[in-house]
């Protein structure tokens, strides 16, 4: 059974729970932290550390305000789009359709796989 973790953004951190299961819940003050914690409340609840594949999300606007590190032109640029339309996107200004919001998601998976063959040298 695939899981999806619910992320959300708080004043002090990030709380979470799973869509598809009732009373599991966790907060943390960082992302990490809270899918440290929100895996161990469901490996709590289902009884083993076995539970399966765990899809997180998160909607946009509170992932770049989480990561403010990313220059929203930059990555609009990045990924080809606009760049006043994609600040209106990810400041919640401009609703995104299902296409945008799955050609966001890709580029950021790409730009992540990006980083992770990197190795810097001196």
């Amino acid at each position: 059974m695939a899981l999806t973790g619910i992320i959300e953004k708080t004043g002090t951190g990030f709380s979470g729970y799973f869509k598809e299961v009732d009373g599991v819940a966790s907060v943390g003050d960082s992302l990490a932290e809270m899918k440290e914690n929100l895996l161990e409340a469901i490996q709590l609840k289902l009884g083993t550390e076995d539970v399966g594949e765990i899809d997180y999300v998160i909607d946009l606007e509170q992932f770049f305000e989480y990561y403010k590190v990313i220059n929203k032109s930059a990555f609009a640029d990045y990924i080809g789009m606009n760049r006043s339309l994609f600040r209106q996107y990810a400041s919640g200004l401009t609703k995104l359709s299902d296409k945008k919001l799955q050609d966001i998601t890709t580029g950021l998976q790409r730009l992540a796989k990006d980083f992770g063959d990197v190795v810097l040298v001196k």
